[in-house]
């Protein structure tokens, strides 16, 4: 059997843990270590995570970063530090399923270096919730990918080695994009599969407000390398078109509170396109 490292990058996770390390000790296959990293969380994340420890199935160590670095830096952290050549990941609002582990690790062939599974919404009624099922879906659906664009980082399992030949996970990035980055540095070397048979389940709750700040810097990712006007304008492009597209779909489902938020999308995902050109012009690269 294949030993495994699983890490798990917090920021102010302190009201997921007791729902997620449990079904992380629950998992089939069974775990080398559990490595919850810590980003400068400014909540109970770390006390509730080494209050976990003393009796967890598996051994649970708890790594400090001294401030808030972003999840790429975590990530790397994490990767850094793990003892097994196989590294498995799970956001801190993640829960899987008790096989899921176990469905990666059967996915991950000779052939294969990256796996990833189905992370399905937990709430689906409110509002926000609702909008980001439908259009800020992390699977590919009920079927087996081979060579997908990328793996979502909110549940992964990657060959150790492979990780830093592709530099590790971009930390110009912070908080969106690094998976994508990374999978772009891996998939002409590299096969990458999805799996929707290693399930999750997100609980992660929003509201308009934090919806729309949040889709926002999902699809930014782009202009995060260099700054310019002409990135700017080209974000804002995608994003047009992109957010018709959802506008469209919101129109023929009949679901106009869901079509409200599309439509709020647009000046403010183009207006923070500028904005955030605005306040980074003099930088070399964000």
């Amino acid at each position: 059997m294949r030993q495994i490292s699983l890490y798990l990058p917090c920021y102010n996770a302190a009201r997921f843990l007791p729902r997620v390390l449990p079904a992380i000790m629950a998992q089939t296959y069974p775990l080398a270590e559990v490595i919850v990293v810590d980003d400068g969380s400014t909540d109970e994340t770390v006390a509730v995570a080494q209050a976990f420890a003393p009796t967890a199935k598996y051994p649970l160590r708890v790594l400090r970063q001294p401030r808030n670095m972003g999840l790429a830096a975590a990530r790397n952290v994490a990767v850094r530090a793990a003892a097994s050549e196989l590294i498995a990941a799970l956001d801190s609002d993640v829960v899987p399923a008790p096989d899921w582990l176990a469905q990666l690790e059967r996915e991950l062939t000779d052939d294969v270096s990256g796996v990833g599974g189905e992370l399905l919404e937990t709430y689906q009624t409110d509002l926000a919730d609702r909008w980001r099922t439908v259009h800020m879906v992390q699977h590919r659906g009920p079927r087996r990918v081979v060579s997908p664009p990328f793996l979502w980082g909110c549940n992964t399992l990657f060959r150790r080695s492979v990780l830093f030949e592709a530099g590790l996970y971009d930390e110009v990035c912070r908080t969106n994009a690094e998976d994508v980055k990374l999978c772009e540095a891996i998939r002409d070397r590299h096969v990458l599969v999805y799996t929707h048979l290693a399930k999750c389940r997100h609980l992660r709750r929003d509201t308009p407000k934090s919806l729309i700040r949040n889709y926002w810097k999902w699809y930014y990712y782009g202009c995060y390398q260099r700054t310019s006007a002409a990135r700017a304008l080209a974000s804002n492009l995608r994003n047009l078109r992109r957010l018709c597209a959802v506008a469209r779909k919101d129109i023929a489902d009949g679901d106009l509170p869901r079509l409200a938020i599309s439509t709020a999308l647009i000046p403010y995902s183009c207006a923070m396109d500028w904005i955030d050109w605005w306040r980074r012009r003099g930088e070399g690269k964000a």
